[in-house]
């Protein structure tokens, strides 16, 4: 197809009157040709963002200013050159060898497919309604696209096809390669209309609205530079203009904003130093522990480190959030704004804390972050807790129940973990697939150092609940249980976990949280649940989350909803704990499969 554009356009070029096209070429002013000059600058600053966006999705560990000159080198000579792709490609491989042959391809298949589309958004929502004579809609229209493609995103962060997962661009990144690829078309389109001879007058927005048009079918033609697609797509499009005029812009245009560009490219890909080394990924498993019982619950999520001058903390990467979990682990949470902001934005991903307590919600609100509460922790204090009072009579009669059926409770100390897990799987039959986030998990190398109870009938383990110990606390994290159970089982359970707590000096036994009383009745449904709590009567308190502005903290909550509801399987590397020769003996033989498949 490029082929034949090319014969096309070699006709057409005969019918051009040279002297003149000449005579207009040199006849652009020198204060142009730098003005042009510098909006190519300014595209090709837009063009080469691309490439560190990329980088930051994949998290190669390749640094901004290398990821960012290879970017403008590889695409300056690649849309020159044609067959762009392969040649950015060969050269992002010759700059950065480090990342090896799958992320180079990954980083080029990401950088195009997400410029075509940021490109169609903008042909769609500027260029036809400019070029109709409708251009007042545009604003409207851009920004109705962006959203239709920001919420389509954001309900489906991932795809499957042929079964192996591939992670979509987040909101953040997304919105950044739109608004990249708007100023890299907006100043190209500058510099060609500079180059225009003044008497032409062609206005900027429809000409810029023509070279976005063009500018695809060149892409598509696949020619070098997109010559033929692209003049012939101008022309028919700019059919009113002077053709000699316009096609002695083209010449400079094609001087200033490929010619020269392809050698100053060319030339840094063959003189700089190759990037060999990646940066390392900083450990966290030494913030896995803090002042909150919940902070081991981290180890089932990717985790990042969060590190300031006094403090640290952990926070754990969704589809499209970095979320500090339950604030700092060590120091004060203020310290660590700024560190959870730039590994945010590092990932691509939106700055979030969540599970914050009341203290640190007044000073995010300080700092002038969005807050809003949306949970509610079930505190038990263990030292003053006793069975009396009107207001745990449905606690006493339920383990009255529990001891009338003979339940017998206490400390799992060798759990045998192939019964545990046919429990869990007894329970997801009628319940579904188990949450995740900061839900507990049913993960043997999760669970080994954990307290863990059980709860007995006629000899048989029929039920088990785990807790998380924090330096002031101890929390509930896992339940699992058969869907038939006498009467007062859990609750049996869930007291001998109490009792335990209070014997062992622990102040407060968190059983978790619910969600918040404010929040609308669909989100809030877990009467069942509720119901449960109340029984022990504990005491509420309130939790927090918090992100810089409003729309941040709706696309997070969100984010961090489907996490919970849908998350992913879980991984050694993820859950930060080696397993032992014991362990695997009392595994099941499904689940040592898996552990050799993950191994």
């Amino acid at each position: 197809m490029g082929a034949a554009l090319v014969w096309l356009l070699w006709h057409k070029s005969q019918t051009l009157d040279w002297a003149l096209v000449g005579e207009a070429f040199y006849a652009i002013p020198a204060w142009r040709w730098i003005a042009a000059a510098l909006a190519t600058v300014a595209s090709f600053w837009a063009i080469a963002q691309y490439d560190v966006v990329a980088h930051r999705h994949f998290q190669t560990g390749i640094p901004d200013r290398p990821a960012r000159m290879a970017g403008a080198s590889a695409i300056a000579v690649g849309q020159t050159t044609g067959f762009g792709p392969v040649v950015g490609a060969a050269l992002r491989w010759r700059l950065m060898p480090a990342m090896g042959h799958g992320h180079v391809l990954r980083i080029t298949g990401f950088v195009t497919l997400c410029f075509f589309v940021s490109w169609g958004l903008i042909v769609l929502s500027f260029s036809l309604p400019v070029l109709a004579g409708i251009g007042w809609i545009a604003p409207f229209a851009f920004a109705l696209g962006l959203g239709a493609l920001c919420l389509a995103l954001l309900r489906f962060p991932k795809m499957a096809p042929l079964g192996r997962r591939i992670d979509l661009p987040s909101l953040r990144a997304m919105v950044q390669l739109v608004m990249l690829a708007a100023t890299d078309l907006v100043f190209a389109g500058l510099a060609l209309h500079l180059l225009l001879p003044p008497e032409m007058a062609v206005p900027l927005f429809p000409l810029i609205a023509a070279f976005t048009l063009a500018l695809g079918a060149g892409m598509v033609g696949g020619t070098p530079g997109g010559v033929g697609p692209f003049e012939l797509a101008l022309v028919a499009i700019l059919h009113e203009v002077n053709a000699n005029g316009l096609a002695a812009a083209l010449i400079g245009f094609r001087l200033v904003y490929y010619a020269i560009p392809c050698l100053l490219g060319a030339f840094y890909a063959f003189v700089a130093t190759p990037v060999r080394k990646r940066q390392k990924r900083a450990k966290t498993s030494d913030v896995f522990r803090g002042s909150r019982a919940e902070h081991p619950i981290a180890a089932q999520n990717t985790t990042v480190p969060i590190v300031g001058l006094r403090a640290q903390g952990c926070a754990m990467q969704s589809s499209q959030s970095l979320t500090l979990f339950l604030g700092a682990t060590d120091g004060a949470l203020r310290d660590l704004v700024r560190d959870l902001q730039r590994q945010a934005l590092a990932r691509n991903r939106l700055p979030c804390m969540y599970k914050l307590n009341g203290r640190d919600a007044s000073t995010m609100r300080s700092l002038g972050w969005a807050v809003h509460p949306f949970a509610v922790d079930a505190i038990i204090d263990t030292q003053s807790f006793t069975l009396e009072g009107s207001e745990r009579r449905q606690l006493r009669r339920a383990l009255r129940k529990a001891d009338k059926a003979g339940i017998k409770v206490g400390p799992l100390t060798t759990p045998k973990w192939s019964e545990l897990e046919t429990i869990h799987h007894a329970w997801e039959a009628p319940h579904g697939q188990e949450r995740g986030f900061t839900m507990g998990r049913f993960c043997p190398h999760y669970l080994e150092d954990k307290p863990l109870y059980g709860a007995w009938y006629k000899g048989r383990l029929i039920a088990y609940a785990s807790a998380v110990v924090g330096d002031n606390g101890m929390a509930l994290d896992l339940m699992r249980h058969y869907p038939e159970l006498p009467p007062g089982t859990m609750h049996r359970l869930i007291h001998c976990m109490i009792e335990d707590a209070c014997e062992k000096g622990i102040k407060e036994l968190s059983l978790a949280a619910l969600p918040h009383p404010s929040l609308p009745p669909k989100l809030a449904d877990c009467a069942g649940l509720t119901r449960f709590k109340t029984c022990f009567a504990p005491r509420w308190k309130p939790l927090y989350i918090a992100a810089p502005n409003h729309l941040s903290l709706l696309a997070a909550a969100y984010d961090i909803r489907q996490t919970i509801l849908s998350p992913e399987p879980l991984e050694m590397d993820t859950v930060n704990l080696w397993h032992s020769d014991s362990l695997l003996e009392q595994n099941s033989p499904s689940q040592n499969a898996k552990l050799t498949e993950a191994g």
